[in-house]
């Protein structure tokens, strides 16, 4: 017998014994867990005899009713059951989810809000609109009025024309930087309700 028919019996012997070691643990493990079951299967019905001897002995007890049967949970659109107390008055199953009380809608408050914007004078818009102290472009005052009043559709042209009519009256500064005008508010814009002076 040459070295390679030698090698390759000796592989082969190696693994026919891994192979039948293997085989005899699988059997083996098979055989307790098959056991195990057998033995929970035996538990198991000795619990539910068990369970019908206790509850035939509780049954028989004087005053002794049987445990009630859990609730199941209302189906969907299904009118929840009323439960009666041990006093005898009735109380109301959970309420089916999706009827939460609406909230008071505030477009109402907005409404208002965004009426008073559309009547009230457009100077008085700007001077609020228009931060103490701090120079201001007119078409930075226009994208400011625009984004919070957009029902009044004011162009640039017209708030210029505004301004210039606040730096007469000498509530707003004008000054030239860089040859361009900027507007900066002198006195602060009047509180919310009080009413703005006719413009002149």
């Amino acid at each position: 017998m040459n070295n390679a028919d030698s090698a390759s019996q000796s592989v082969q012997t190696m693994y026919a014994e891994r192979f039948a070691t293997d085989l005899t643990d699988n059997r083996a493990e098979q055989k307790e867990l098959t056991a195990q079951i057998e033995r929970l299967r035996a538990r198991l019905e000795r619990l539910r005899a068990d369970e019908t001897w206790l509850a035939g002995m509780q049954a028989a007890l004087p005053g002794e009713t049987a445990p009630p049967r859990p609730r199941r949970a209302p189906r969907t659109g299904e009118k929840p059951v009323e439960v009666e107390d041990p006093a005898g008055t009735p109380v109301p199953g959970p309420r089916p989810a999706g009827r939460a009380k609406a909230r008071p809608s505030r477009a109402r408050t907005s409404g208002k809000k965004a009426a008073a914007a559309a009547t009230a004078p457009l100077h008085q818009l700007i001077r609020a609109l228009m931060p103490l102290g701090e120079p201001r472009l007119v078409r930075e005052v226009h994208a400011d009025l625009t984004e919070a009043h957009p029902e009044r559709g004011t162009s640039v042209q017209v708030v210029r024309n505004t301004l210039e009519t606040l730096v007469k009256r000498g509530v707003v500064g004008k000054g030239i930087q860089k040859g361009t005008a900027m507007y900066t508010a002198t006195e602060a814009a009047p509180a919310e309700g009080e009413t703005a002076r006719a413009a002149g």
